[in-house]
């Protein structure tokens, strides 16, 4: 396993990549001081993981940066505080799990093994808030319902096409006018993506539960 450590304070860089050479999982470990120089730094080790110091200011950056060009790369953020706020920000980062700032070196290890098993350590509690912010924001931002799906009441004006009603018998039925009823079925055509009612009628026999699919 080849490391990139990436901090710009050079004595934090240096003692974690000083730890990782004495691994016997890590084949090699380089360390970065200066961002702009991460991206190549990374192609010429030929990175499997890198470790980022998310202390740094804009260390959230980093992870896009690295993986434009090596996108197999495995991004882990090091020495996070883990609560909610901080774990969710490296989430939608793009790193791909954290150490906490309270981890011992041996389980900063265990971590990077985790991670190229493609596992990831999560604290209970910060798993819980995960979900409950996916909850929220789903909720906060519904899922919009896809074109093809008929609404009630031409779900309603197909079935009665299928019985092979016409247009003036359906509008007496639901008390509609015909012209209503023509725009009706000129949608409910084109959302089952048919040409005639004929082909209605022949896709409820076929399906009877073609009305309720998107």
């Amino acid at each position: 396993m080849r490391v990139l450590v990436y901090s710009p304070v050079r004595v934090f860089g240096d003692c974690m990549a000083a730890f990782l050479e004495s691994a016997e999982c890590v084949a090699a470990v380089v360390t970065e001081h200066d961002v702009l120089n991460l991206d190549l730094k990374a192609i010429e080790l030929g990175a499997d993981v890198v470790l980022i110091d998310a202390t740094t200011p804009k260390a959230h950056s980093v992870p896009r940066l690295v993986k434009v060009v090596c996108p197999d790369v495995s991004a882990i953020a090091v020495a996070v505080s883990e609560v909610p706020e901080e774990v969710i920000a490296c989430a939608e980062s793009g790193f791909d799990a954290y150490v906490p700032r309270t981890a011992r070196p041996a389980e900063m290890i265990e971590i990077i093994h985790r991670v190229q098993r493609g596992e990831m350590v999560c604290d209970p509690r910060i798993t819980r808030t995960l979900f409950h912010e996916l909850a929220r924001r789903r909720a906060a931002d519904p899922p919009s319902t896809p074109d093809g799906r008929l609404t009630p009441r031409e779900i309603e004006i197909a079935r009665l096409i299928g019985r092979g009603a016409a247009n003036k018998e359906i509008a007496v039925e639901l008390h509609l006018s015909v012209a209503t009823i023509k725009n009706h079925v000129h949608s409910v055509l084109r959302k089952l993506q048919v040409d005639n009612r004929a082909q209605v009628a022949m896709l409820l026999l076929e399906n009877p539960l073609a009305l309720r699919l998107p």
